[in-house]
């Protein structure tokens, strides 16, 4: 069954060096929080198409669970997970950002890269040329998808 939709709006800030993340309730002062997780910190950046080891990114997904353990309590049932429409640019492949012209990225989607992305880790043949444009594009889906499932978004909306 859905969650009721809120007002609670959790919006992510996802950096190179570390994640800032803006809880906002209605009624109630923003909480802020800055999480030492960024694009280029899970792993070593490689070139495009190249990608994490599976020893790195079953480490990279410790390290985000880890971070954002503490939110899941503050952030209720149907609130709306934001990142700017801007922050996805390392989700370009072949130079056309993926779901920019939509208001919303699906965690069924999210889920989809992540799979690709663990298959280039395994060095699956049907995996080659499924990385993005730019290396920062597999930390961003790796966060995006550890807050989905953690925190009960079933999508990530872009905000102007």
């Amino acid at each position: 069954m859905p969650q009721p939709v809120t007002s609670t709006t959790l919006r992510l800030d996802v950096g190179a060096r570390e994640t800032g993340v803006v809880l906002q309730r209605p009624g109630v002062a923003d909480e802020r929080f800055a999480l030492p997780i960024g694009l280029t910190t899970l792993w070593p950046m490689g070139g495009p198409g190249g990608g994490p080891s599976p020893w790195a990114i079953e480490h990279a997904i410790q390290v985000v669970e880890d971070q954002i353990e503490g939110l899941h309590p503050r952030v209720p049932p149907g609130a709306r997970l934001r990142v700017a429409r801007g922050a996805v640019a390392p989700l370009r492949r072949d130079g056309a950002i993926q779901a920019v012209g939509h208001e919303a990225i699906s965690l069924a989607t999210v889920e989809q890269w992540y799979q690709a992305l663990a298959a280039r880790a395994m060095g699956a043949p049907s995996a080659r040329s499924t990385g993005f444009d730019d290396p920062s594009g597999d930390a961003l889906v790796l966060i995006l998808r550890e807050f989905m499932h953690h925190l009960g978004f079933d999508a990530v909306h872009l905000a102007a």
